[in-house]
């Protein structure tokens, strides 16, 4: 499916994290409101993926303290997009509903709408691989963008006596996903609304709506989309972006 074949492209950016591993001092703010590289950690991803045509709104979950400089950040930024902001939650599945929840009340998406739901430590996601996100979604009603793993990973099992035998799994077929994941909108809105009742929390969206029945197809996602976790990944960042 070409890029301008796709439907309407709703793009939800996580940033309710307290990221406790990346600040210098309880005065410090959170990592996605740092500026790197002369701009907001979170604003490098916001611009580059709301470049994508296709892309129709934007909708940001940051807690409510820091909902003005948010909103100061989005309208400096100039998006020619329909934006909003939600309050983020107590997790990241709670984050995600309540922005989904904010989506759906202004919005009201239509059934074979997407949705991309990216986190706003990753800023060096490109537009061209939200792009093939969006056309596999758009056919298989999910994708996830996944890496090759460059270490052997095994997993722990109990072998008796207080000890713990490591069965080796095949690197081969194994894959570190990233965001974005993209989803189609009904699917997406109906399992997060599942999770919500019933009060449970999972770690990326691809696994809540594998969940519920609806497998995300895997699409190569970038070796530069990585994520900014630590202080040291703050300075990488800075550094990669000044080459830039």
């Amino acid at each position: 499916m070409n890029a301008s074949e796709l439907p309407p492209l709703h793009l939800i950016v996580l940033a309710g994290g307290a990221s406790s591993r990346a600040r210098g001092s309880d005065s410090a703010p959170p990592k996605q409101f740092r500026e790197v590289g002369g701009r907001m950690l979170l604003l490098h991803s916001v611009q580059e993926l709301c470049a994508l045509p296709q892309v129709a709104s934007l909708t940001v979950a940051a807690p409510v303290a820091w909902h003005p400089v948010v909103r100061s950040a989005l309208e400096k930024a100039g998006l020619a997009r329909h934006w909003l902001i939600a309050p983020a939650g107590a997790t990241r599945t709670a984050s995600t509903w309540l922005a989904t929840l904010t989506l759906a009340l202004d919005l009201t998406p239509a059934d074979g709408d997407l949705v991309a739901v990216h986190d706003a430590a990753r800023p060096f996601a490109t537009r061209h691989l939200l792009a093939r996100l969006a056309a596999a979604a758009a056919t298989h009603g999910a994708a996830v963008p996944g890496v090759p793993l460059a270490d052997t990973v095994v997993q722990m099992e109990e072998a008796g006596g207080g000890h713990v035998a490591a069965v080796y799994l095949e690197r081969d077929v194994l894959r570190a996903l990233q965001t974005p994941q993209v989803f189609r909108w009904n699917p997406f809105y109906e399992a997060h609304r599942w999770c919500h009742e019933e009060d449970l929390g999972f770690t990326d969206d691809g696994g809540l709506l594998a969940t519920r029945g609806l497998s995300p197809v895997v699409v190569m996602g970038e070796a530069e989309n990585w994520k900014v976790t630590t202080e040291a990944d703050l300075q990488r960042a800075e550094s990669q972006l000044r080459e830039i």
